[in-house]
């Protein structure tokens, strides 16, 4: 018997999520898309690289 793997752990219905999903998508292309969701997006990356630099206290 081949079963799925589920991912959807959160206890809401997979087309609550998928129907959110659709809502939210067109919005968030178009954030990341603007000169504003750029920046962020950077700065974001930025902030990522300077947690995978410091050192993990043993």
């Amino acid at each position: 018997m081949n079963k799925k793997k589920k991912s959807n752990k959160s206890g809401y219905p997979d087309e609550a999520i998928k129907t959110l999903a659709r809502c939210f998508y067109p919005s968030m292309v178009e954030f990341f898309n603007s000169e504003e969701g750029q920046r962020e997006y950077e700065e974001w990356l930025k902030e990522q690289e300077a947690l995978n630099a410091a050192p993990i206290a043993a």
